[in-house]
């Protein structure tokens, strides 16, 4: 009997320790739980009501905004094609009206988060290599002004972040990839350092 115990024990040891070397039983990220949060942003932007899973976000268009409801609905229903299976769409603003515009172009300073679950890593590196919402990931060998890629973005390898003016409006866009995660990130007329300070709060909480 005992030597059926401790068998019994070795093997469930083994088990365990198999389970924490390769995830096996891990519930898979939730890009609710990655996507930004109150407390990374300062006080005065607002989270806008629509936040949350893409679906809710794409329907809370419909009425305000039909292009913008288009344009995201086909960009989630692109990735999904791609192998994505869940993402959420957050949104902080400093006014309502930008809680209604397209993603990225409302009034005020505004500050958005895409992040998006893939079925592997490969889905979500292939995905990263083509671009989101008309933000492409440039050649390797393209020189781009305020661009920084790779390891010295601070978030991984598969990863760029730029920071430019368009228009006369102030901007930070991030776009990485790692763990079967996508995620874009976009800071419009936000002060710098907090925008990279949200941004790194966010690339913090992927697993």
């Amino acid at each position: 009997m005992r030597t059926l115990l401790a068998a019994w024990l070795a093997g469930v040891v083994a088990w365990l320790a198999l389970a924490a070397c390769t995830g096996v039983g891990a519930p898979p990220p939730d890009p609710l739980q990655i996507s930004l949060q109150s407390g990374d942003l300062p006080t005065g932007l607002h989270r806008c009501p629509a936040s949350g899973a893409v679906d809710a976000f794409v329907r809370s268009l419909a009425r305000t905004n039909p292009p913008a409801r288009d344009e995201l609905a086909g960009a989630w229903h692109d990735l999904q094609g791609r192998g994505a299976v869940q993402a959420a769409v957050t949104v902080y603003a400093t006014q309502p009206d930008a809680c209604m515009a397209r993603l990225g172009t409302g009034p005020g300073t505004t500050v958005t988060s895409v992040v998006v679950r893939f079925q592997n890593d490969a889905a979500a590196a292939a995905a990263y290599r083509k671009g989101v919402l008309g933000f492409t990931t440039p050649n390797e060998n393209a020189e781009i002004p305020d661009l920084t890629r790779g390891a010295a973005t601070g978030i991984g390898r598969n990863a760029w972040i730029l920071q430019t003016e368009v228009e006369g409006r102030s901007l930070i866009v991030g776009l990485w990839e790692r763990d079967a995660v996508l995620v874009l990130f976009m800071a419009v007329d936000a002060d710098p350092l907090h925008a990279k300070q949200a941004l790194g709060a966010v690339d913090g909480r992927i697993p």
